[in-house]
């Protein structure tokens, strides 16, 4: 997000469309350092344009400014780009793409929430939190925290739909037809086994002979038995 930012920040020069106009030609202002002054100068734009695509909400540009589209597009431009790229990279299905995109916009939150808990702190004697909450209100009608839900949880959603494309260049489907093929397998593996039948040869081994049959059915009977297994007549 910090590059997109920069890149915003310094392309459509998002201080003046912040400021309505009031101040302008910041990117020539830091082409004019040079060497480390510079290097430091472009940080503290890329985490200036951080906190603004970070505390304005997309919806609050909409109704305070609906013509200016270069000050919306400066807003949604870094969570577009920056959802899609990182959705590609990590994500493998639409559903990826967007639980990552909503990733992004938790983790920026918090990188906004807690610098507020620190100054909030570290300035209580003179009023930290109502100072930043007056700022915020100044900027963009509502209360820091408030502004900040919004303005990342807002990002997240539009760049959802970008990373939600992104996953699916990446989903290569099928994962429940693998499923349910391996446990039709398994199942397959489990019914076609059929064990064999044990012989009970606690009587020795069983014996037939070829000539004798039962005189009232005809049936082969074994040497030594009193009665016919099948008809149950008793054998002489």
């Amino acid at each position: 997000m910090i590059p997109m930012s920069y890149i915003t920040f310094i392309s459509f020069d998002l201080i003046a469309l912040l400021t309505g106009g009031l101040i302008q030609n910041f990117p020539e202002f830091i082409a004019s350092f040079s060497g480390g002054a510079r290097v430091f100068m472009m940080i503290v734009a890329a985490f200036l344009g951080v906190i603004i695509i970070c505390l304005y909400p997309i919806h609050v540009a909409l109704i305070n400014d609906p013509g200016n589209w270069m000050f919306f597009l400066a807003l949604i431009l870094p969570w577009v780009i920056t959802c899609f790229i990182t959705s590609y990279l990590f994500s493998h299905s639409p559903r990826g793409g967007i639980d990552t995109s909503f990733g992004i916009g938790i983790g920026l939150f918090f990188f906004m929430f807690i610098p507020y808990l620190i100054l909030s702190a570290l300035l209580a004697p003179i009023g930290g939190s109502e100072i930043i909450n007056s700022l915020s209100i100044g900027i963009t009608g509502l209360p820091y925290i408030t502004a900040v839900f919004f303005a990342t949880m807002e990002g997240a959603a539009v760049g959802a739909f970008f990373g939600a494309f992104a996953g699916s260049l990446k989903y290569k489907g099928g994962g429940s037809s693998k499923k349910k093929k391996k446990k039709k397998e398994k199942e397959s593996s489990v019914y076609a086994y059929e064990p064999e039948p044990i012989l009970d040869t606690s009587s020795g081994p069983t014996t037939t002979t070829s000539g004798a049959k039962c005189p009232n059915c005809g049936a082969n009977i074994i040497p030594g038995d009193d009665f016919c297994t099948d008809c149950g007549s008793k054998l002489i």
